[in-house]
């Protein structure tokens, strides 16, 4: 072998070593409050349930379902319809409370038509998947959708549009990123100089804390788990509430009502969508086999029975 053909092959030798050293390994940087995901987690899948684009509001196969929710949402949640809950409903478990979701199918959903307790158990799973040791998180996503028992009639029989979709801010314009944005012509907000400005009746940077929400499941369990006392971190309380805030955290809409820690908070929200959206799937997460591992977590975070 002359020198040429040696240096070829050194340099051949070199590329595939760097190749592989390439696939296999990610450099990860991070803050040290940063929590990394870890190998092999969760993997978001190109497709929904139905082999369709995620969030995608106009191929859906549950076009016309999802489309008449946000009609009659965007028409009906005014300022003045507002419900912030008495908790004086029932005294139950979490547990109790999911199990009331074993047939509620979410209509205002067009990536899923399972019952929304597998939706809670694979939002969960999924994040446990990239987070096995912030058990907190597991939890959060347990529980985000949980306020969707609004819906039974222990808790009033509420119509879905009151209780399900994405969330916007009353007291102000309606920004025009809202999905399904035309049908707010026909809310009484719509035309009212009190409500229809950009800022309406807030005021820039107020913070979120300081704006009213559409009523629905999000700002009933934030109540909920507020209200009971529950261990988990404040992190959870700001992601339960505003989780379905996409005109904020998706579209970008509504930033100059935020404050520096609402922006803060934000990133949680963002960091937790991946698993709320992505992790819906028909493949049934078997519920006997998790539940011992979220009874657990429920137990150290909450107390045994709640007022709803």
């Amino acid at each position: 072998m002359d020198a040429k053909t040696s240096i070829r092959v050194i340099i051949i030798r070199m590329l595939i070593i760097f190749l592989f050293l390439s696939s296999s390994y990610t450099m990860v940087v991070a803050k040290p409050n940063d929590v990394v995901p870890r190998a092999n987690g969760f993997a978001v899948p190109k497709s929904n349930a139905f082999g369709q684009s995620f969030r995608d509001y106009e191929a859906s196969v549950r076009l016309s379902i999802v489309e008449n929710t946000y009609r009659l949402n965007h028409i009906n949640q005014t300022y003045d319809f507002l419900k912030y809950a008495k908790l004086n409903k029932a005294e139950m478990s979490i547990w109790e409370a999911i199990e009331l979701l074993d047939s509620f199918v979410d209509e205002s959903d067009p990536d899923l038509d399972e019952p929304q307790i597998q939706h809670l158990l694979q939002s969960a799973e999924a994040i446990r998947k990239d987070y096995p040791n912030e058990d907190w998180l597991h939890l959060t996503a347990l529980i985000h959708d949980l306020g969707k028992v609004l819906f039974h009639s222990k808790f009033g029989s509420l119509p879905q549009w009151a209780v399900v979709g994405d969330t916007q801010p009353v007291g102000c314009a309606f920004d025009e990123l809202i999905v399904y944005h035309k049908y707010f012509k026909e809310n009484p907000d719509y035309n009212n100089p009190a409500y229809n400005t950009k800022l309406g009746i807030y005021s820039e940077g107020c913070g979120l804390e300081n704006v009213l929400m559409s009523w629905g499941h999000d700002d009933y369990m934030y109540l909920v788990a507020k209200a009971n006392g529950t261990a988990l971190p404040s992190a959870t309380l700001f992601t339960i509430r505003y989780h379905s805030f996409y005109p904020l955290h998706k579209k970008g809409a509504y930033q100059y009502l935020m404050n520096e820690e609402d922006r803060e908070n934000m990133k949680w929200v963002q960091k937790f969508n991946k698993y709320d959206l992505y992790s819906k799937s028909s493949v049934r997460i078997d519920v006997e086999k998790v539940k011992p591992y979220y009874e657990s977590l429920i137990k150290k975070y909450f107390p045994e029975k709640l007022r709803w």
